[in-house]
């Protein structure tokens, strides 16, 4: 029969203590803290707290533990009534070390560069707002707030650290691992312009304003691109990574290699027309949310007046 061989109920106990043992190991690594201290500081920094907070680190990490636990006491309940000689810790846990469900573990060099990436949209936040809206004295209990020029140079610092951490992590890598990064990062910044361009109305100064950068950014991908394709071929690796597409089909001339294939005069046009659908029904989108913000603000104003 096709398909994958049924579990058992022992298997099934013994794979959910081992997943909840690595998610619990995952939340004591530095890399987790240094992802919740920014959710606290994006949530605590923000004008509008929509929501609730973030849970305390020891809280999550406590809830983990106690996850892990449960599962583990389970299965040794399902090991004694089916009479099986009892197994060790080690060989639950060791169970799905190498294969965990889920998504694949995440790239270090890319996650840290995703990390640098939201600290530097922190940061320019930050310098846009006003000198006053920060206040470097402390208004209850806790260590008093960092004054505008602290708080960037703080940030700015944390980037430091990030960067020194991805040369340490670069060391030892191929060539063609470390110019992937790179044509990564160009591929990354392309896609963020093209979803930013598709806010705007065509032949507007900021749609084209924007495609100046993007046909700039081209011009940064060819050479990369040939770099990395050249990278690989003479290290006899076939094309095993992909940076991302920011747009399937746009400019082909300009993406060399497999990143994408080449299209036909129909294929380009049919692309034109699915570009121009994804912006319009973005356009409706952002009407009907901003319809339904417009409807939200008018019931907090005549729940406000009655109180």
């Amino acid at each position: 029969m096709a398909g994958r061989k049924k579990l058992s109920e022992l298997d099934k106990a013994k794979s959910k203590a081992s997943r909840l043992y690595w998610k619990h190991q995952n939340t004591l690594t530095s890399e987790f803290k240094e992802e919740h201290q920014s959710k606290e500081l994006h949530f605590f920094e923000s004008d509008k707290r929509m929501g609730r907070p973030p849970l305390k680190l020891s809280l999550i990490q406590s809830r983990a533990l106690s996850e892990y636990s449960d599962a583990l006491d389970e299965f040794r309940r399902i090991e004694l009534k089916e009479g099986i000689e009892p197994i060790s810790d080690k060989e639950i846990i060791d169970f799905k070390r190498s294969d965990r469900a889920g998504r694949k573990a995440k790239d270090e060099v890319l996650h840290i560069r995703k990390y640098i990436r939201r600290t530097q949209k922190q940061i320019s936040d930050i310098e846009a707002q006003d000198d006053s809206e920060f206040n470097a004295v402390s208004e209850g209990p806790g260590r008093p707030g960092m004054g505008k020029l602290e708080k960037v140079e703080y940030y700015k610092n944390r980037i430091k650290d990030a960067e020194a951490e991805i040369k340490k992590l670069l060391v030892g890598k191929a060539e063609h691992e470390i110019v992937y990064y790179e044509l990564f990062e160009l591929k990354n910044d392309r896609r963020a312009m093209i979803v930013e361009q598709k806010k705007h109305d065509v032949g507007s100064s900021e749609y084209d304003r924007l495609e100046k950068n993007i046909g700039l950014l081209d011009e940064q991908i060819a050479p990369v691109q040939a770099k990395y394709d050249k990278a690989l071929e003479l290290a006899g690796v076939k094309m095993v990574r992909q940076a991302p597409s920011a747009r399937v089909g746009a400019r082909p001339s300009i993406e060399a290699g497999s990143w994408i294939g080449e299209q036909g005069s129909v294929g380009k046009k049919e692309m034109m027309r699915s570009e121009q659908s994804e912006i319009d029904r973005l356009k409706i989108e952002m009407r009907e949310m901003k319809a339904i913000l417009a409807v939200q603000t008018k019931l907090i104003e005549a729940l406000t007046a009655k109180q």
